[in-house]
């Protein structure tokens, strides 16, 4: 007996690796640019094997500027702290806005409603900033983003799925509001609480805009910062404006290498780290979106 043929797993399958590989392809050219020299890059330009491989652009990176780990740990400090509270405090406004009983619940969740389609701008962001004392602190960059609307109403609407017969036998059992949401809201909602908590950390990661603004010490400087300030040291260097770093060397350095080398860096510990909540993520992206 033949097999029939499943003509659309089929298509679906094949625009899926197709879709896959126009996200791969770029990323292996990234990482062989990394890997070459500028002689390289200019004889072979972008390719899938790199033809010639070279640590210019490493060396540049990792070893001639030691600082980047003191800029690397407090990146990772600012991602875990930050990605931290941002949980803590969109979880509790969440659970509290989830509640009908709450008093003036309506006009609460209009005001946060509002935050998310107008915003107090840059400029008095920075004075407040300024005037409570965070200038030069890593809390600037953690405190001004503490909540993210749009993830506390999807948080708010899986917490409003949950069945409320759940919270009346917890308080059956003498559970107060705070047990509730430790003991049994929290670890019910880790999939919406994973997904949310990686969008809070890539956007912790990724961030250089606020440190730029907010941060005058060059050692409390994030990863991302001290990096855009290292690709500005090559361009000067490589124009000439730059009499301390203007050697031959450093004029030869590949500055598209340099730049590939940096983005996979950044990019790196967000690849490692998504494998292991991918389980979450999948099924947290669908929860909390469809109900009002």
């Amino acid at each position: 007996m033949k097999r029939r043929v499943d003509w659309f797993n089929l298509i679906n399958v094949t625009l899926l690796s197709l879709m896959s590989l126009l996200f791969i392809i770029p990323f292996v050219f990234l990482i062989n640019q990394s890997f070459m020299s500028n002689e390289g890059i200019l004889k072979y330009g972008y390719t899938l094997f790199p033809r010639e491989i070279a640590f210019y652009s490493y060396k540049y990176l990792l070893v001639d500027n030691v600082f980047i780990y003191k800029g690397l740990a407090i990146s990772v400090l600012v991602t875990l702290a930050g990605t931290f509270f941002c949980l803590l405090f969109t979880c509790t406004l969440a659970y509290g806005l989830s509640k009908k009983y709450l008093p003036y619940r309506g006009i609460l969740t209009v005001a946060v409603l509002v935050t998310m389609f107008f915003s107090g701008g840059l400029i008095p962001s920075y004075l407040l900033v300024t005037n409570i004392g965070l200038r030069d602190s890593l809390w600037a960059l953690i405190l001004p983003g503490l909540i993210s609307p749009w993830y506390m109403f999807l948080m708010r609407n899986f917490f409003m799925d949950i069945p409320q017969e759940v919270e009346e036998s917890a308080q059956m059992d003498g559970a107060n509001e705070i047990g509730i949401l430790i003991k049994i809201i929290i670890p019910m909602s880790l999939p919406s609480m994973a997904t949310i908590g990686l969008f809070y950390a890539v956007g912790h990661w990724n961030s250089w805009f606020s440190a730029a603004i907010f941060i005058n010490t060059q050692d409390k400087w994030p990863l991302q910062l001290i990096l855009r300030g290292m690709l500005a040291n090559l361009d000067l260097a490589a124009l000439g404006k730059n009499p301390a770093m203007a050697s031959e060397w450093m004029k030869n350095m590949p500055k598209e290498g340099v730049k590939a080398a940096a983005t996979l860096l950044i990019a790196l510990p967000i690849v490692c780290v998504y494998p292991f909540i991918q389980k979450y993520f999948v099924k947290g992206m669908m929860v909390g979106s469809v109900k009002g």
